[in-house]
């Protein structure tokens, strides 16, 4: 069995695929202050509630955007599977052309999503991930990685209002009824949600005009179903385009 595992700034998501099929999902709060006991402790309970056996996980495959978890993941692998970890880069995506100035600096999550979406659904295409931030990506009718953009998440746009400000409570995030909202809480939400919004659309609107109208929207991450549910923005919504696209990696490395 092949774990796939992307460990993102705020959680870590496991996936376990029997061949190329993906039979488990679970995931885990980012810390480097938990210790290796404790996680592996969380994944033997998976495990067993899954009625896998840790001998049965033969690779094991991450992208991270968490450089401190890198070790800790390593040595909990080794621990519990007696497997070496191999970390994503943008030179282990043979299926691929990462157009940008500096490979280096694009987060291994976002190469991957793009990688998922373009043998998925196809070119051109706009991913939005929304995740502790939000990224966009686009890539071309060829297969090219040509960049994108980052902003912040909803959460983190949410938590700031109340940690830099003296009176704005922390709010749920949640469908305003109307844009101008009769309290402070309404008015926060309204000013989230359709902000927000006027965001995503914003920068999709922009994106298609660069890479053509015709380009698909592939959406990722917890925010992108709560979106779906009021507009028809995305040709598709798949939350396990992370790990579908790490599976694509492992096969394509062909060792």
């Amino acid at each position: 069995m092949l774990l796939a595992v992307d460990i993102g700034n705020t959680n870590i998501v496991f996936g376990l695929f029997q061949e190329n099929k993906l039979v488990s999902t679970w995931r885990s709060e980012t810390s480097h202050k938990k210790s290796i006991k404790e996680y592996s402790r969380e994944i033997n309970e998976v495990l067993v509630s899954s009625s896998v056996k840790p001998e049965e996980i033969k690779s094991i495959i991450v992208s991270s955007v968490v450089p401190e978890m890198d070790g800790i993941i390593s040595e909990l692998f080794l621990d519990l599977f007696s497997v070496e970890a191999k970390f994503v880069n943008a030179d282990l995506i043979k299926d691929l052309k990462v157009l940008v100035k500096n490979k280096d600096e694009v987060g291994a999550d976002r190469l991957v999503n793009a990688l998922a979406a373009y043998k998925l659904y196809g070119g051109p295409a706009v991913i939005v991930d929304f995740g502790t931030a939000t990224t966009f990506c686009a890539v071309t009718e060829k297969g090219e990685y040509l960049g994108g953009a980052i902003a912040p998440g909803i959460g983190m746009a949410r938590d700031s209002l109340h940690e830099k400000t003296a009176k704005l409570p922390k709010i749920d995030i949640d469908f305003p009824e109307k844009a101008i909202g009769g309290d402070t809480v309404e008015a926060m939400r309204s000013g989230l949600f359709f902000g927000y919004l006027a965001l995503v659309e914003g920068m999709i609107k922009r994106f298609k005009e660069e890479l053509g109208k015709e380009a698909k929207v592939i959406a990722t991450g917890g925010f992108a179903g709560m979106l779906q549910k009021k507009i028809k923005i995305f040709d598709a919504v798949n939350q396990n385009l992370t790990l579908e696209g790490l599976r694509m990696v492992w096969e394509a490395k062909g060792d």
